[in-house]
């Protein structure tokens, strides 16, 4: 019994490095992409240009979210069938998507306040504005969508339909393969 015990833990640990080492590189070029544009959306240049960057860009974004779902998911699925596995992966996706989503928002906001929408002040300091498009993100995640901030220009709205994409496929993928998962008792 205790045997049985070491090996599981063992392959709980050897799961979560796995995952660590996946997540950490998408998390990295994710990152890497919101924060780059970010900083772009400070300079002064052509704003559609600019916005057509940071769609584009997150587009990049969504496939190695996409990918690291299908991957990471096909794997845990065929291999532990642990319903903690499952759950932390999807927490991580949930973390990743609703942060990155939220630099992409403040990113438009910042090249252009004409982008969103809102019934509060968003002229604030950079940390009270990311806190509201945080907010917005979660919001637009859920699919809830309670709309005191809402997109105004066709980047916008492009980032929010990749959003909602994001979490239907997250949501269905792992609702789909659920009866493939198994609770240890």
């Amino acid at each position: 019994m205790a045997e049985e015990n070491i090996i599981e833990i063992s392959e709980s640990t050897g799961f979560y490095k796995q995952l660590f080492k996946k997540v950490l590189f998408t998390a990295s070029v994710i990152t890497a992409l919101s924060l780059s544009y970010t900083l772009w959306a400070d300079l002064d240049s052509d704003n559609q240009f600019l916005a057509l960057i940071i769609v584009g860009m997150a587009l990049v974004k969504t496939v190695f979210i996409v990918r690291l779902t299908f991957i990471q998911l096909s794997k845990i699925i065929g291999e532990s069938h642990q319903l903690t596995h499952v759950l932390t992966l999807f927490a991580v996706l949930i973390i990743l998507i609703v942060l990155s989503f939220s630099a992409d928002y403040q990113a438009l906001y910042i090249l252009s306040s004409e982008n969103f929408k809102s019934t509060t002040s968003l002229n604030r300091s950079f940390i009270p504005q990311f806190f509201e498009f945080i907010y917005f993100s979660l919001i637009t995640f859920s699919s809830v969508g309670f709309g005191d901030v809402v997109p105004l220009t066709i980047s916008g709205k492009l980032l929010v339909m990749m959003e909602v994409f994001l979490s239907f496929l997250v949501l269905v993928f792992g609702i789909a393969n659920i009866n493939r998962i198994h609770v240890n008792k």
